[in-house]
């Protein structure tokens, strides 16, 4: 660590030491007495149900989430959880509606990492991967089915041998909706301006409820039709989910789960201001065309009793997709994958007495397996149609993991967890006679510190592991069989609580990649294609804050949101010139996001919410010319409930911001548009 980055260190440790002075009062409540059990059955001071957590820093989901079988508040995680009421009250289609929210959301693809080309970030439901590993990415949030999430875990960085190593900028972690203890029927409709229509029915409920058997269920099925801005933009949806839950008795559980998801989607590309001045609704270039189905059975069994918990899943999905985009010609691909995990915990204090040491202590192993194959028709640029004759080929990935966890309290204060992860990763491609092999293995280290009851601090220190995914290995115009796996240690530190009506969480990361993998622009013969090589070194690293106000006798709270993000390259030799000291481009060095909820009558909530980003270079070279700062944008929310009803109506970028990121090549600067001031309404019926 040079210079520069200790005195960035030293002076994080400074501001927490104070941070957790000042907040240090032994005379406020617990934690676990601030975070209703139920937020429908918990009145305030003046007898009104209170409004949900804006920031999700403090609210019973924080409470009873966990990774693994530890409570996720336990573990020295930089973490938030995103809770049920707050899913259903920002009806999001856009992942980002949820993420703006979370601190270090960047403007591209990944948590922290803006890295377009790189899954950095792995979306999972139920503590498995959505798809491959290596494919994730924050936006994939929109290929779960949102009316069967129950929470929305975010865990940052590679600190966990939970997950895989290449989880550089973290995880994305969807709870599904277990099924509820009496029967429920939910259909809801709702409509806006931009042709957007939506609808959708679920039912829940468990046969011999409150009997040590009985069987659980939840079904849901929706429906999605939304234009864009843009003529020619599309983004339908049909969606199926379904879940069956046997309690074979009150240790053990059966879980199957079935999900379908189509998806037609076509986005247009980018526009520069004079364009956007002239039509800001033109179709222009082609950005991407998808035809998407994709099909997932899972089967779980959980046994947990005082002193062993046993977590043994499989899943297979099969994901057909039929598509172009302005870098790759038309191509017909099938994705099928299986993917497995076996995991243990073993509580030592329910076998040993408790004034040893090791009673106060918890293992967990486990292993992973994924099996993926994806069968490809790759077809001309020009053959947009699918007619003409086809390359084929196949790629074939494997990754096997196995991970330890051990958990220690020496003291009432502290406690310790170590961990490892190993795992051997495989690509195999009919393009190459050899195949690419990497192995790793990945320590992790973090503690907790107990200042009292409502304060904590918390560090760990971690190495990731990146290896290059198979389009950028085996890709049939623009592959490299070269590439070597991208190494990462990243160092973490933060300090969260609860003071009076404050709520806060805040922390320090320090992330430093070598043979970091770039991918670059490239043209031949008048066409655009991309190429990744091992670039050089990167270094990641911030201030991630979350704060809320929330009176414990008044109808309104507060929340704010920071990221302090600082992305450089330390050595970048490019085709383009030397950019080493060079920003990352698309990487704004503040992000904030504020909100202010209101709850004037009992059932009506407001909220206002305003989201805002400082400016960033759009080009690796950092260009003066391609400098940008995009515009606010301000979001409006109103929910109604009454008896079996709800109501809602948003009022989304009231501003009207139409250039959302930006890019610079050639010496133009181009915008990705957003779909300006929209504005839907929605209306449930619950029995």
């Amino acid at each position: 660590m040079n210079y520069g980055s200790a005195l960035s260190v030293t002076m994080v440790l400074t501001s927490l030491v104070a941070t957790t002075h000042l907040y240090a009062e032994d005379q406020v409540p617990q934690a676990e007495d601030k975070a209703p059990q139920a937020e429908d059955q918990v009145l305030n001071a003046e007898g009104e149900v209170p409004l949900g957590s804006v920031t999700v820093i403090g609210d019973a989901a924080s409470q009873s989430s966990s990774l693994g079988s530890t409570p996720l508040y336990q573990l020295p995680l930089n973490s938030y959880v995103i809770n049920r009421s707050d899913i259903t009250r920002l009806q999001f289609v856009d992942p980002d509606d949820v993420l703006d929210r979370i601190p270090g959301e960047t403007q591209v693809r990944n948590l922290r990492i803006p890295a377009g080309g790189k899954g950095y970030t792995i979306p999972m439901v139920d503590g498995i991967p959505l798809e491959n590993p290596y494919e994730g990415a924050t936006q994939r949030l929109d290929r779960v089915n949102t009316a069967d999430i129950d929470s929305i875990q975010v865990i940052k960085g590679p600190s966990s041998a939970l997950y895989g190593n290449n989880a550089l900028g973290g995880v994305v972690n969807v709870i599904s909706r277990e099924p509820a203890p009496i029967s429920e029927t939910e259909v809801w409709t709702e409509a806006g301006n931009l042709g957007r229509h939506r609808s959708g029915v679920n039912t829940s409920g468990t046969v011999n409820s409150g009997a040590a058997q009985g069987l659980g269920y939840f079904f849901d099925a929706n429906r999605q039709r939304l234009n864009g801005l843009r003529d020619g933009e599309k983004d339908n949806r049909n969606q199926f989910s379904g879940k069956l839950v046997y309690a074979v008795d009150q240790k053990t559980r059966i879980l199957t789960r079935l999900e379908y998801f189509k998806h037609d989607q076509e986005t247009r590309g980018d526009l520069t201001k004079q364009q956007l001045k002239d039509d800001k609704t033109q179709a222009a270039g082609l950005s991407s065309a998808t035809e998407l189905n994709q099909k997932s059975a899972a089967l779980k069994l959980e046994h947990r009793n005082q002193q062993h918990y046993l977590d043994a899943v499989f899943v297979v999905r099969q994901k057909d997709t039929i598509g172009l985009s302005r870098f790759r010609g038309p191509q017909d691909a099938v994705d099928k994958n299986y993917q497995g995990r076996l995991l243990y915990n073993y509580d030592f204090s329910q076998a040993h007495n408790s004034n040893t040491l090791l009673a106060k202590s918890d293992l967990t192993l486990g292993l992973d397996s994924y099996r993926g194959k994806n069968d490809v028709k790759q077809y001309d640029r020009k053959d947009v149609n699918l007619t003409g004759d086809a390359d084929t080929f196949d790629t074939q990935f494997s990754i096997n993991a196995y991970f330890a966890q051990y958990r220690l309290q020496p003291t009432e204060q502290l406690t310790l967890t170590a961990g490892g992860r190993y795992e051997e990763i495989r690509h195999e491609s009919s393009i190459y006679d050899k195949k690419a092999e990497f192995e790793n293995f990945a320590p992790k280290l973090g503690l907790n510190y107990a200042i009292n009851n409502n304060h904590m601090l918390w560090a760990n220190i971690a190495q990731g592991f990146y290896a290059p995914d198979s389009d950028d290995l085996f890709d049939k115009d623009n592959g490299n069989p070269d590439l070597k796996q991208e190494k990462s240690l990243d160092i973490e530190l933060g300090v969260r609580g609860i003071s009076g009506d404050f709520v806060y969480d805040t922390g320090f990361y320090h992330n430093r990649i070598r043979d970091y993998l770039v991918t670059q622009e490239f043209e031949k013969d008048g066409n655009e294609f991309e190429r990744t090589t091992n670039a050089g070194q990167v270094t990641v690293k911030g201030i991630e804050t979350v704060l809320e106000y929330a009176p414990a006798s008044a109808n309104w709270r507060a929340g704010f949101t920071h990221t302090l993000a600082y992305n450089k390259y330390d050595d970048f030799d490019s085709v383009k010139g030397d950019f080493s000291g060079n920003r990352m481009s698309r990487s704004p060095l503040n992000h904030v996001n504020v909100r202010l909820a209101w709850l004037p009558v009992i059932g009506l909530t407001a909220e206002l919410e305003g989201d805002f980003y400082s400016s960033y270079y759009s080009d690796d070279a950092n260009s003066r010319a391609g400098k940008f700062t995009r515009d606010e944008r301000i979001n409006l929310r109103l929910t109604y409930e009454v008896q079996q009803w709800r109501f809602w109506f948003n009022a989304m970028n009231l501003t009207d911001t139409l250039e959302d990121r930006a890019s610079y090549s050639r010496g133009k600067l181009k915008f990705r548009t957003a779909a300006g001031r929209n504005y839907y309404a929605g209306v449930g019926y619950q029995f």
